[in-house]
């Protein structure tokens, strides 16, 4: 069994950024413990950039914001919401053809 690494400290995250691209450091990371926060500070340290340091984060396979809560359950309501819209003007439509009728 592989010991479990230790999370990095922030000077040798430093230190990772400055011998490797971002995304490789983000993996390499990730997979020793560290947070999304601790890779953040140690990159804005090294002059990266807050959005280059979340893409690095996205390309390597991590999601740095909550999944949807909804789990796409949004566009099934809305869907279902339009059908039965669809259904009644279809049935209120009939009831006029049949008044017309009637007339």
């Amino acid at each position: 069994m592989k010991p479990t690494p230790e999370p990095f400290a922030k000077t040798e995250l430093i230190k990772l950024i400055a011998a490797t691209t971002m995304t490789n450091v983000v993996k390499i990371a990730m997979k020793a413990g560290n947070s999304v926060e601790e890779i953040t500070e140690a990159g804005l340290e090294a002059e990266y950039t807050r959005q280059g340091i979340y893409s690095a984060i996205r390309s390597a396979g991590f999601r740095t914001r909550s999944e949807r809560s909804d789990k796409g359950q949004t566009l099934k309501v809305k869907i279902n919401k339009l059908i039965e819209e669809a259904r009644a003007l279809e049935a209120r439509l009939t009831q006029q053809d049949e008044k017309a009728e009637i007339s």
